[in-house]
């Protein structure tokens, strides 16, 4: 008769070696379990030199000679006890699911984790972290969107910690055992102890809800969990009166012609060449700053007066007319001749728009420069708060809605990809404006 396979692999233990591994010095002691061809290995916390190994000492297995030293029975007692555990563990399981091992099962085994969790014992944090790059890589979401998805994720970890909340390990949880509870302690944490404002926190929660959403759709949690879940996000109050706290800092018509007059007399090239971007970006409705950036002279169409561009953040193709001050600033910028590809030269023609993380690191480097010089100009003229390049967005979307262009148009002509979207962040400014709307339905009342 043949020799009889039984149908789980026993695990020995080996020295660690590698091309730079010395004889004489100590090298990790490994478990190892070999299954259909492939090695399993893991390390065992304990070291020993070559000379201090012997592959045939317990049964086999692998352990330390006596020249170890005078712990050498007890570090052999538990190198013998480790792998019969876990030999017995898998042996066990084999005989409930036959058939069904696998080179995951035995590296589960081997980390400590679950085997026949509905959830396969993954890691949420981890499990959001590859939705995340799945939508990078598709160009779901641009860089920053990327960046900023993992940090949330990563300080999400550190609250598990705080809290003692985490269960397999102190700053992790299994996908399956995400609850309300936990998003909620989490939405109390951040704002208690991190201090974030409610946008902030809602911020933090959205690659949360992503994960989640994702966890429904392959069962590993209840469509009525997922559902409770993606409420969660804390609802924008807006007040029928002027909201003094708002962080949609904007210019009124007033500033701006400030602005314009401290252009006008400005003797320092760069800083003037950085406000047109900002007056081009607010007269090109509200473009962000790393449209502008990319913005090419083949998206410009100045005989149609049209800017076609496919937004970097959303990654939507926006089409928006282009106002006489906005084709004013282009034909100046065409004079100049300073860039064949790029309207504003904040790139080199050869640059490479398919590489997120150079785009995204050039981004954060001409903002922050640009951000400081026009901090100068609005203390010049006396802002009451910083002034930004975002700052132009804003603007183009308060003055629009004051002068009567509906929440839609606005919308469009931003880029958002929902009017939802656009409410968020200018709801407070509609107020006055739904008042005198009201006061002009010029109603018959009674005498």
């Amino acid at each position: 008769m043949g020799k009889t396979t039984r149908p789980y692999p026993t695990g020995h233990f080996r020295l660690y070696k590698t091309s730079r591994s010395k004889a004489d010095r100590p090298m990790a002691v490994q478990i190892e379990y070999s299954f259909k061809s492939v090695a399993v290995r893991r390390a065992t916390g304990i070291m020993a030199k070559e000379s201090e190994w012997n592959p045939n000492e317990n049964h086999r297995r692998g352990g330390v000679r006596s020249n170890y030293g005078p712990d050498y029975r007890s570090v052999n007692n538990r190198l013998l006890k480790k792998v019969t555990d876990l030999d017995t563990a898998i042996s066990e399981w084999c005989d409930k699911h036959p058939g069904q091992l696998t080179t995951e099962i035995i590296r589960a085994f081997l980390d400590g984790l679950p085997t026949t969790r509905e959830d396969g014992g993954i890691d949420f944090v981890d499990f959001t972290k590859e939705i995340l790059k799945s939508e990078l890589q598709r160009k779901k979401i641009g860089q920053s969107v990327y960046k900023n998805g993992l940090s949330s994720l990563n300080i999400f970890g550190r609250f598990l910690k705080a809290t003692k909340l985490g269960t397999y390990a102190p700053d992790k949880i299994y996908v399956s055992e995400i609850s309300v509870k936990i998003i909620d302690e989490y939405v109390k944490w951040r704002r208690e102890y991190k201090e974030n404002t409610d946008e902030t926190i809602n911020h933090a929660l959205t690659p949360l809800l992503k994960g989640c959403a994702q966890a429904m759709s392959k069962g590993y949690i209840t469509p009525e969990l997922n559902a409770t879940i993606q409420q969660m996000r804390l609802a924008k109050t807006v007040s029928l009166q002027p909201d003094a706290t708002s962080k949609v800092r904007h210019l009124s018509h007033k500033q701006i012609v400030q602005l314009i007059e401290f252009y006008e007399k400005d003797s320092e090239p760069r800083r003037r060449e950085y406000i047109e971007m900002f007056l081009f970006a607010m007269y090109a409705c509200g473009l962000r700053f790393v449209d502008v950036m990319t913005l090419q002279w083949s998206d410009i169409d100045m005989e149609k007066r049209t800017l076609n561009k496919i937004q970097v953040k959303t990654k939507n193709r926006n089409v928006i007319p282009l106002s006489d001050q906005a084709v004013s600033i282009l034909t100046k910028w065409k004079e100049k001749n300073l860039n064949t590809r790029f309207v504003f030269d904040l790139l080199p023609e050869d640059f490479n728009l398919d590489d997120s993380e150079a785009l995204y690191k050039s981004r954060n480097s001409k903002t922050k420069g640009i951000n400081q010089s026009l901090n100068v100009v609005g203390e010049s003229i006396k802002l009451p708060f910083s002034l930004s390049f975002h700052v132009a967005r804003h603007t183009f979307a308060v003055i629009s809605l004051n002068q009567g262009i509906t929440m839609t148009m606005v919308s469009q002509l931003l880029g958002h990809s929902s009017t939802e979207m656009t409410e968020k962040v200018y709801a407070h400014f509609l107020p006055a404006k739904m008042a005198d709307e009201i006061n002009r339905l010029n109603l018959p009342s009674p005498s």
